[in-house]
């Protein structure tokens, strides 16, 4: 009997080896460690260009060059595997011309989680820099928050709302991450978007049209482009109208 005791303890060693690297490989957040060690990973980035095309058609009137330029500059930045530089998207224009709206969508669009993925990472100067006399701890602490969410996933995007109101000189610590070097700080940040949306009164004045109307998403949806949507059915995505 003690003979066969023995002979079973190697066994029962075993199973409980193998139920403790289970519950150890379990805890552990497998994405995140890939990500850490590996410029392969794409996170929660799972891009679904038709349907965001399909979206802008039935949601969004009076922006047919700037739909054009955000669809074609995604496609190219989505489907090269080894990109140069980061995506950089500027959405500027009067109160009403969807900015917040496309935004919204682009996240959604892009990131499984939409605006509440942990990559995908939304800046107020209300919020985040309210204080202009702050200005050198925020750059600091702006630095710190790309470089640290950059390095945990390089498929990260940064939303920087109302950029009118951010404190002067604040986006100058942006500029080594936008450009088409290999490495800054140590981060591979190629595969990055930043997405910069700034409110210009005077455009729609300069233009003999008020704020808010000319551009302005429509109250109802837009009938479908059949061509274009057929590909995609489903209620749109999330966002109000653009500010």
């Amino acid at each position: 009997m003690a003979a066969a005791t023995r002979g079973c303890r190697p066994w029962g060693s075993l199973l409980g080896l193998l139920g403790l690297l289970s519950a150890v490989a379990a805890a552990w957040d497998l994405a995140s460690l890939r990500c850490n060690f590996g410029s392969f990973c794409e996170c929660d980035f799972r891009p679904d260009l038709p349907g965001l095309e399909c979206d802008l058609a039935q949601h969004l009137a009076g922006q047919h060059l700037a739909k054009a330029v955000v669809v074609k500059s995604l496609k190219a930045f989505v489907r090269d595997p080894a990109p140069t530089k980061p995506l950089v998207l500027s959405l500027h224009g009067w109160t009403g011309t969807g900015k917040s709206y496309v935004s919204s969508l682009l996240a959604h669009y892009l990131f499984q989680g939409g605006l509440r993925s942990p990559h995908v990472h939304h800046f107020s100067p209300i919020i985040h820099f309210p204080h202009p006399g702050r200005i050198e701890r925020y750059k600091k602490d702006l630095k710190s928050w790309v470089q640290g969410n950059l390095t945990v996933c390089g498929r990260s995007l940064f939303l920087f709302d109302e950029m009118d109101k951010l404190p002067p000189g604040l986006m100058e610590v942006l500029r080594p991450f936008l450009g088409s070097s290999w490495v800054v700080y140590g981060t591979n940040y190629r595969k990055a978007i930043f997405i910069f949306i700034r409110w210009l009164p005077a455009l729609g004045h300069s233009r003999g049209a008020p704020a808010g109307r000319r551009g302005a998403l429509s109250p109802a949806a837009a009938a479908p482009r059949a061509a274009l949507c057929a590909q995609r059915a489903g209620p749109a995505g999330p966002g109000a109208a653009g500010r």
